[in-house]
């Protein structure tokens, strides 16, 4: 049985029991980070959520163009993500970090809002992660424990209050990007959350001559670059491969090698 359909049916079976869905909630995007404006412009969005069927729902739109509302299911958490790309740059869906929410901490009391951030970005990314790895252990094993260390289950709370604490390392806390949702995500679905896999990937040094200017990482949290004309760009970079932008094209990078296409 594909992990998608486990997934699917496990989400509408938890729908099922906890109730009906609930009245729509209208996204509230973030403000981008300025650097990124600066560089980049406006952005188009791309809007990631689960139905009521319990299926992966799309939406994208230009600049300036209002996202749907969206119906969550009531009484469990579920995570809806939204990311920034810019198609004119060829930078597209994932290749910038996303904003995000988990519902239903991020609803605004009182009202049919529900709040995105940068900060929640990881969090739901981290949520859609555990989503994929247990609907795969479920479908290679359905009495797997797995089936008891899904995403509606986790103490979110709990889990917000840690980036908060000294409990992980400052880094990460400053920029959550740093850490490997997937890898902790697949170990959480075999063995159970530890908070000490919550630390910062493995980087290398890169220096790229000839690239100077300003650089934007993918991460909202990351500060800008100023690089002398004529370079080198120096870089952190890890084994997955990551994205920084100037004005004057985008580079990916890995600590295997790096790739510049110019903006004409």
């Amino acid at each position: 049985m594909p992990a998608c359909f486990t997934l699917s049916l496990l989400v509408l079976l938890a729908a099922c029991e906890d109730g009906p869905i609930r009245p729509c909630y209208r996204p509230v995007l973030p403000e981008l980070p300025a650097h990124w404006r600066e560089t980049l412009g406006e952005p188009h969005w791309r809007l990631e959520w689960i139905s009521g069927g319990g299926y992966w729902q799309e939406w994208e739109g230009p600049p300036g163009s209002p996202p749907p509302d969206l119906s969550l299911q009531s009484e469990w958490a579920t995570a809806v993500l939204a990311w920034p790309f810019w198609p004119a740059w060829d930078l597209l869906p994932g290749m910038m970090r996303p904003a995000g929410a988990l519902f239903p901490w991020d609803a605004a009391r009182g009202g049919d809002f529900l709040v995105l951030s940068w900060e929640a970005g990881a969090q739901a990314l981290f949520w859609k992660e555990l989503a994929s790895a247990a609907g795969a252990a479920i479908a290679e094993n359905p009495s797997a424990p797995a089936a008891g260390r899904l995403p509606w289950y986790f103490d979110w709370p709990r889990f917000r209050e840690l980036f908060e604490s000294e409990n992980i390392p400052e880094a990460v806390r400053r920029d959550p990007w740093l850490a490997d949702w997937k890898y902790i995500a697949e170990r959480t679905v075999q063995s159970g959350f530890d908070r000490r896999r919550i630390v910062s990937r493995v980087f290398t040094e890169l220096a790229i001559p000839g690239l100077g200017g300003r650089w934007a990482s993918s991460s909202p949290f990351a500060p800008p670059l100023d690089v002398p004309a004529g370079g080198p760009l120096l870089l952190m970079a890890a084994e997955t491969p990551d994205t920084w932008v100037s004005s004057e094209g985008v580079l990916k990078c890995s600590s295997s090698g790096w790739v510049y296409v110019k903006k004409y």
